[in-house]
Protein backbone atom coordinates (compact mmCIF):
# COMPACT_ATOMS: atom_id res chain seq x y z
CA UNK A 1 0.00 0.00 0.00
CA UNK A 2 1.24 3.67 -1.06
CA UNK A 3 0.60 6.01 1.93
CA UNK A 4 1.00 9.86 0.47
CA UNK A 5 0.09 12.71 3.44
CA UNK A 6 -0.20 16.60 2.04
CA UNK A 7 -0.26 19.49 3.69
CA UNK A 8 -2.88 22.48 2.76
CA UNK A 9 -0.91 25.57 1.81
CA UNK A 10 -2.16 29.49 1.83
CA UNK A 11 -1.27 31.30 -1.44
CA UNK A 12 -0.70 34.53 -2.71
CA UNK A 13 0.48 35.32 1.25
CA UNK A 14 -0.60 39.09 0.68
CA UNK A 15 1.14 41.03 -2.53
CA UNK A 16 2.08 37.87 -3.51
CA UNK A 17 0.04 36.41 -5.99
CA UNK A 18 -0.01 33.41 -8.14
CA UNK A 19 3.66 33.02 -6.64
CA UNK A 20 4.11 33.19 -2.94
CA UNK A 21 2.38 30.01 -0.72
CA UNK A 22 3.32 28.35 3.08
CA UNK A 23 2.10 25.08 3.92
CA UNK A 24 0.40 24.62 7.55
CA UNK A 25 -0.25 21.72 9.43
CA UNK A 26 -3.61 20.66 8.12
CA UNK A 27 -3.43 17.38 5.76
CA UNK A 28 -4.76 15.29 3.61
CA UNK A 29 -3.88 11.51 3.24
CA UNK A 30 -4.45 9.37 0.36
CA UNK A 31 -3.49 5.65 0.19
CA UNK A 32 -3.11 3.39 -3.45
CA UNK A 33 -3.78 0.19 -4.02
CA UNK A 34 -3.69 -2.19 -6.35
CA UNK A 35 -7.00 -3.44 -8.26
CA UNK A 36 -9.03 -5.14 -10.38
CA UNK A 37 -11.05 -2.11 -11.25
CA UNK A 38 -10.62 1.87 -10.09
CA UNK A 39 -12.50 2.63 -7.00
CA UNK A 40 -12.81 5.59 -4.47
CA UNK A 41 -13.12 5.04 -0.58
CA UNK A 42 -13.63 7.99 1.47
CA UNK A 43 -14.68 10.66 -1.03
CA UNK A 44 -17.90 12.31 -1.65
CA UNK A 45 -20.29 10.90 -3.43
CA UNK A 46 -19.78 13.29 -6.47
CA UNK A 47 -15.93 12.82 -6.64
CA UNK A 48 -16.71 9.04 -7.24
CA UNK A 49 -16.02 8.46 -10.95
CA UNK A 50 -12.97 8.89 -13.10
CA UNK A 51 -13.00 12.61 -13.18
CA UNK A 52 -11.71 12.83 -9.32
CA UNK A 53 -8.92 15.04 -9.25
CA UNK A 54 -6.85 12.82 -7.98
CA UNK A 55 -7.22 9.79 -10.46
CA UNK A 56 -6.97 12.56 -13.35
CA UNK A 57 -3.92 13.88 -11.95
CA UNK A 58 -2.67 10.11 -11.68
CA UNK A 59 -3.80 9.28 -14.89
CA UNK A 60 -2.33 12.57 -16.76
CA UNK A 61 1.37 11.73 -15.21
CA UNK A 62 0.98 8.04 -16.30
CA UNK A 63 0.55 8.83 -19.69
CA UNK A 64 3.29 11.65 -20.11
CA UNK A 65 5.51 8.60 -18.58
CA UNK A 66 4.04 6.47 -20.98
CA UNK A 67 3.01 4.14 -18.44
CA UNK A 68 0.25 1.89 -18.27
CA UNK A 69 -2.65 3.62 -16.23
CA UNK A 70 -3.37 1.01 -13.68
CA UNK A 71 -6.99 0.64 -12.17
CA UNK A 72 -6.29 1.31 -8.41
CA UNK A 73 -8.57 1.52 -5.32
CA UNK A 74 -7.67 5.36 -3.86
CA UNK A 75 -8.64 5.92 -0.18
CA UNK A 76 -9.01 8.92 1.11
CA UNK A 77 -9.10 10.83 4.57
CA UNK A 78 -9.04 14.70 4.51
CA UNK A 79 -8.90 17.82 6.89
CA UNK A 80 -8.51 20.08 4.40
CA UNK A 81 -11.69 21.88 4.13
CA UNK A 82 -12.77 21.86 0.34
CA UNK A 83 -13.10 25.42 -1.91
CA UNK A 84 -12.06 27.47 1.40
CA UNK A 85 -9.00 29.18 -0.02
CA UNK A 86 -6.46 26.61 1.87
CA UNK A 87 -5.73 24.22 -1.03
CA UNK A 88 -7.50 21.17 -0.83
CA UNK A 89 -7.12 20.81 -4.76
CA UNK A 90 -3.64 20.74 -4.65
CA UNK A 91 -3.38 18.21 -2.32
CA UNK A 92 -5.64 16.38 -4.48
CA UNK A 93 -3.30 16.88 -7.40
CA UNK A 94 -0.32 16.61 -5.73
CA UNK A 95 -0.66 12.87 -4.34
CA UNK A 96 -2.00 11.90 -7.67
CA UNK A 97 0.98 12.99 -9.58
CA UNK A 98 3.31 11.44 -6.40
CA UNK A 99 1.58 8.11 -6.32
CA UNK A 100 2.07 8.02 -10.74
CA UNK A 101 5.93 8.91 -10.06
CA UNK A 102 6.16 5.84 -7.54
CA UNK A 103 3.84 3.26 -9.47
CA UNK A 104 5.42 3.83 -12.61
CA UNK A 105 8.68 2.96 -10.38
CA UNK A 106 11.30 5.48 -11.79
CA UNK A 107 12.98 8.19 -9.84
CA UNK A 108 12.13 11.31 -9.31
CA UNK A 109 12.46 14.77 -7.48
CA UNK A 110 10.27 16.69 -5.14
CA UNK A 111 10.73 19.34 -8.56
CA UNK A 112 9.14 17.11 -11.30
CA UNK A 113 6.19 16.48 -8.67
CA UNK A 114 5.60 20.30 -8.37
CA UNK A 115 6.58 21.00 -11.65
CA UNK A 116 4.12 18.01 -13.18
CA UNK A 117 1.66 19.53 -10.58
CA UNK A 118 1.34 22.45 -11.79
CA UNK A 119 1.32 21.57 -15.24
CA UNK A 120 -1.82 20.64 -14.21
CA UNK A 121 -3.17 22.95 -11.43
CA UNK A 122 -2.42 25.72 -13.84
CA UNK A 123 -0.28 27.61 -11.47
CA UNK A 124 2.40 26.58 -9.13
CA UNK A 125 1.76 29.06 -5.90
CA UNK A 126 -0.12 26.23 -4.27
CA UNK A 127 1.27 22.81 -4.70
CA UNK A 128 4.86 24.41 -4.56
CA UNK A 129 4.54 24.62 -0.37
CA UNK A 130 2.35 22.00 -0.31
CA UNK A 131 5.43 19.44 -1.77
CA UNK A 132 8.08 21.32 -0.37
CA UNK A 133 6.80 22.55 2.92
CA UNK A 134 7.33 26.27 4.45
CA UNK A 135 7.43 29.20 2.65
CA UNK A 136 7.93 29.32 -1.10
CA UNK A 137 7.98 31.20 -4.07
CA UNK A 138 7.74 29.68 -7.45
CA UNK A 139 7.28 30.71 -11.07
CA UNK A 140 6.90 28.63 -13.93
CA UNK A 141 10.04 30.11 -16.76
CA UNK A 142 11.08 28.78 -20.21
CA UNK A 143 13.54 26.62 -21.05
CA UNK A 144 14.02 26.11 -24.63
CA UNK A 145 11.04 24.79 -26.08
CA UNK A 146 9.77 23.82 -22.64
CA UNK A 147 9.03 25.06 -19.49
CA UNK A 148 10.52 24.06 -16.08
CA UNK A 149 9.36 24.93 -12.09
CA UNK A 150 11.54 27.56 -10.70
CA UNK A 151 10.95 27.02 -6.70
CA UNK A 152 12.91 28.55 -3.61
CA UNK A 153 11.94 28.61 0.30
CA UNK A 154 12.25 31.11 2.55
CA UNK A 155 12.71 31.38 6.61
CA UNK A 156 9.74 32.17 8.38
CA UNK A 157 10.95 34.06 11.89
CA UNK A 158 9.26 31.82 14.96
CA UNK A 159 7.89 34.58 16.86
CA UNK A 160 5.22 35.02 14.13
CA UNK A 161 1.80 32.67 15.31
CA UNK A 162 -0.97 32.00 12.22
CA UNK A 163 -4.61 31.82 12.22
CA UNK A 164 -6.59 30.09 9.72
CA UNK A 165 -10.54 32.12 10.12
CA UNK A 166 -12.64 29.54 7.68
CA UNK A 167 -16.31 30.68 7.22
CA UNK A 168 -18.80 28.00 6.91
CA UNK A 169 -19.15 29.09 2.86
CA UNK A 170 -17.43 28.00 -0.28
CA UNK A 171 -15.87 29.83 -3.20
CA UNK A 172 -14.53 28.66 -6.28
CA UNK A 173 -11.34 29.92 -7.49
CA UNK A 174 -12.82 30.38 -10.94
CA UNK A 175 -15.83 32.69 -9.22
CA UNK A 176 -13.21 34.51 -7.69
CA UNK A 177 -10.74 35.06 -10.13
CA UNK A 178 -13.65 36.05 -12.52
CA UNK A 179 -13.43 39.34 -10.36
CA UNK A 180 -10.18 40.16 -11.08
CA UNK A 181 -9.60 42.70 -13.92
CA UNK A 182 -7.91 41.66 -16.90
CA UNK A 183 -4.83 44.50 -16.54
CA UNK A 184 -3.24 46.84 -13.93
CA UNK A 185 -1.80 50.20 -14.26
CA UNK A 186 2.15 50.39 -13.93
CA UNK A 187 2.05 52.25 -10.09
CA UNK A 188 0.03 49.36 -8.92
CA UNK A 189 2.26 46.51 -10.31
CA UNK A 190 5.54 48.01 -8.36
CA UNK A 191 3.53 48.56 -5.65
CA UNK A 192 2.91 44.95 -5.43
CA UNK A 193 6.18 44.15 -6.34
CA UNK A 194 7.76 46.23 -3.99
CA UNK A 195 5.81 44.76 -1.20
CA UNK A 196 6.70 40.86 -2.20
CA UNK A 197 10.36 41.83 -1.19
CA UNK A 198 9.50 43.71 1.73
CA UNK A 199 7.25 40.80 3.11
CA UNK A 200 9.49 38.01 2.62
CA UNK A 201 12.43 40.36 4.46
CA UNK A 202 9.45 41.47 6.93
CA UNK A 203 8.98 37.06 7.53
CA UNK A 204 12.89 36.52 8.00
CA UNK A 205 13.47 38.82 10.15
CA UNK A 206 10.46 38.78 12.39
CA UNK A 207 9.66 42.60 11.70
CA UNK A 208 6.30 42.74 12.67
CA UNK A 209 5.90 46.15 11.64
CA UNK A 210 7.26 45.91 7.89
CA UNK A 211 5.30 42.76 7.48
CA UNK A 212 1.83 45.47 8.31
CA UNK A 213 3.05 47.54 5.02
CA UNK A 214 4.30 44.67 3.31
CA UNK A 215 1.19 42.65 3.64
CA UNK A 216 -0.96 45.40 1.54
CA UNK A 217 -2.11 44.15 -1.86
CA UNK A 218 -3.56 45.92 -5.21
CA UNK A 219 -3.62 43.14 -7.13
CA UNK A 220 -6.69 40.81 -5.93
CA UNK A 221 -7.72 41.85 -2.30
CA UNK A 222 -9.64 44.64 -3.25
CA UNK A 223 -11.62 43.11 -5.92
CA UNK A 224 -12.32 39.48 -4.31
CA UNK A 225 -13.20 40.90 -0.72
CA UNK A 226 -16.05 42.64 -2.28
CA UNK A 227 -17.49 39.04 -2.79
CA UNK A 228 -16.49 37.64 0.51
CA UNK A 229 -19.38 38.71 3.41
CA UNK A 230 -17.00 40.48 6.35
CA UNK A 231 -13.58 40.63 4.69
CA UNK A 232 -12.92 43.98 4.99
CA UNK A 233 -14.84 44.15 8.52
CA UNK A 234 -12.41 41.56 9.90
CA UNK A 235 -9.34 42.75 8.58
CA UNK A 236 -9.64 46.24 10.37
CA UNK A 237 -10.79 44.36 13.39
CA UNK A 238 -8.29 41.63 13.15
CA UNK A 239 -5.96 44.81 13.12
CA UNK A 240 -7.29 46.22 15.66
CA UNK A 241 -6.74 43.36 17.76
CA UNK A 242 -3.50 43.02 17.47
CA UNK A 243 -2.38 41.83 14.56
CA UNK A 244 0.70 42.30 11.92
CA UNK A 245 -1.06 41.48 9.47
CA UNK A 246 -4.61 39.88 7.44
CA UNK A 247 -5.09 38.90 3.96
CA UNK A 248 -6.71 36.01 2.29
CA UNK A 249 -5.82 33.25 2.07
CA UNK A 250 -5.90 32.02 -1.96
CA UNK A 251 -8.48 32.85 -3.42
CA UNK A 252 -10.77 33.17 -0.24
CA UNK A 253 -12.97 33.28 1.58
CA UNK A 254 -10.57 31.83 4.17
CA UNK A 255 -8.51 34.27 5.48
CA UNK A 256 -4.87 34.07 7.19
CA UNK A 257 -3.95 36.66 10.33
CA UNK A 258 -0.56 36.59 11.27
CA UNK A 259 0.09 38.42 14.83
CA UNK A 260 3.41 38.25 17.04
CA UNK A 261 1.11 38.02 19.83
CA UNK A 262 -1.26 35.30 20.80
CA UNK A 263 -4.51 37.05 19.77
CA UNK A 264 -6.63 33.54 19.10
CA UNK A 265 -9.42 35.06 21.59
CA UNK A 266 -9.70 38.52 20.26
CA UNK A 267 -10.12 37.13 17.24
CA UNK A 268 -12.96 34.59 18.31
CA UNK A 269 -14.81 37.63 19.37
CA UNK A 270 -14.10 39.68 16.11
CA UNK A 271 -15.81 36.50 14.33
CA UNK A 272 -18.66 36.03 16.36
CA UNK A 273 -20.21 39.46 15.31
CA UNK A 274 -20.46 38.52 11.59
CA UNK A 275 -23.82 36.78 9.66
CA UNK A 276 -21.63 33.75 8.37
CA UNK A 277 -19.98 31.60 10.92
CA UNK A 278 -16.59 31.56 11.20
CA UNK A 279 -14.21 29.25 12.67
CA UNK A 280 -10.64 30.41 14.47
CA UNK A 281 -7.95 28.26 14.00
CA UNK A 282 -4.80 28.39 15.18
CA UNK A 283 -1.89 26.84 12.77
CA UNK A 284 1.74 25.88 12.14
CA UNK A 285 3.81 25.80 9.39
CA UNK A 286 4.95 22.37 7.80
CA UNK A 287 8.54 21.97 6.99
CA UNK A 288 8.07 18.55 5.62
CA UNK A 289 5.96 19.26 2.56
CA UNK A 290 4.96 15.79 0.90
CA UNK A 291 5.09 12.53 2.94
CA UNK A 292 5.02 9.54 0.87
CA UNK A 293 5.42 5.61 2.90
CA UNK A 294 4.72 2.30 1.57
CA UNK A 295 3.37 -0.66 3.73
Amino acid sequence: MLKIKAPCSSANVGPGFDCLGIAFNIYNEFCFEPSDKTQYVGFAERHCNDNNMVYKAYKTTMESLAKPVLPLKISFNGQVPNARGLGSSSTCIVAGVAAAYELAGIQYTKNDVAYMSALIEGHPDNVTPCVYGGFTNSVMVADGEKEMLLAENFPVHESFNFYALIPDFALSTKQSRDMLPKSFSLTTAKKNLANVTLLVRAFERGDGKLLSFASEDWLHQPYRGGIIPGFFDIKSKAMQAGANAAFLSGAGPTMLVVSQNEIKDQLDEVVSGQQASWQVKQIKIDYNGLVVTKD
